[in-house]
């Protein structure tokens, strides 16, 4: 688990947002309050009903109004984690997934505590 944790902590500096306060830490360590995976095996998003491979996601972005966008590298697995400032924050995915959009789509991050995701794609009414 620290493991994982780590190398999130590495892939939260490698992606995150220039400009953005560096998260608080504890001993040193960053504090991620927002943890997720993004469940790619669930329904792969085709433009037709023929079986396809799942999307080709690599990243979580999430923005909000007057914040920059901060991105999530998804490890192999699908799990992310970081840190994000209190308040309301819109959730895409990088590349989009053709013809679908991830859900849920917003999230609150509290001012205390942290946030479990647990995000997927679904296909978009065409």
């Amino acid at each position: 688990m620290r493991l994982l944790a780590f190398s999130a902590c590495l892939a939260m500096l490698a992606c995150g947002a220039a400009g953005s306060a560096p998260p608080p830490t504890v001993s040193g360590q960053p504090v991620l309050n927002v943890t997720g995976i993004l469940d790619r095996t669930s329904t792969p998003i085709c433009p037709t009903d023929e079986p396809c491979d799942p999307p080709a996601v690599s990243r979580v972005v999430f923005s909000g109004p007057g914040r920059p966008e901060v991105t999530a590298r998804l490890e192999p697995d699908g799990s992310f984690a970081l840190h994000l400032d209190p308040g309301g924050y819109a959730i895409t995915t990088a590349p989009p997934p053709l013809g679908g959009a991830v859900m849920p789509s917003e999230v609150r991050v509290p001012a205390t505590g942290s946030v479990e995701l647990h995000l997927r794609i679904v296909r978009t009414p065409a």
